[in-house]
């Protein structure tokens, strides 16, 4: 237990001072220096909630009512992000609706393809598409369609190039364009002027 003042001696109450001076000083100092000047002020309030420091009380009572308007701001802007988001879906949408006919039922469906689909990050038109291509039947292979046959140039045409790498591009150059000639004229069904429309 401390003692009182009364109760001390001169060389105690001397050195009482002289700590008391010490503390003071530094107390000052805090409180001088702007940089924790708000934050002694603010143990004070903590301390005592009652006491009349007015550069809180008028900081503390300006901030409240930039707070209320910060809120107020940052719920319309969340409202206007939220109701340009449903603007953009909309339009999306309609583009995919009249872009390639589609109707609600078939839009539920493709933007459930890109909610389901997590590994792609689909635009509605990619997945129109995709949905679009699942779900139309193959075009049938016409009766007509025979597949085109080939056949290899006998060995002696090649003959004259083994071991000569020019004339062997030769050939094959002249064995291409024969090739060529013969589908471009339709000689081979279901190609060139022979394919069916």
């Amino acid at each position: 237990m401390s003692k009182s003042l009364e109760d001390m001696t001169v060389d105690e109450l001397r050195a009482h001072a002289a700590a008391t001076e010490s503390q003071a000083s530094l107390l000052k100092s805090i409180a001088a220096n702007p940089s924790t000047r708000e934050s002694l002020q603010r143990l004070i309030k903590t301390v005592s909630p009652n006491t009349v420091i007015p550069e809180i009380d008028a900081k503390d009572s300006v901030m409240k009512v930039v707070d209320k308007q910060n809120e107020t701001i940052q719920s319309l802007e969340r409202r206007l992000m939220e109701r340009d988001a449903r603007d953009n879906v909309r339009e999306r949408r309609q583009a995919i609706r009249d872009k390639y006919h589609l109707t609600d039922d078939d839009v539920t469906k493709i933007e459930q393809m890109m909610v389901d689909d997590k590994e792609v990050n689909w635009t509605h038109d990619a997945a129109a598409r995709v949905y679009l291509a699942s779900t139309r039947t193959a075009d049938p292979t016409p009766a007509s369609f025979v597949p085109p046959t080939y056949e290899m140039p006998e060995k002696e045409v090649w003959a004259g190039g083994l071991g000569n790498p020019g004339r062997l591009n030769k050939i094959a150059m002249s064995e291409a364009n024969k090739a060529w000639g013969e589908i471009a004229s339709g000689k081979i069904a279901g190609l060139g002027s022979a394919r069916a429309n």
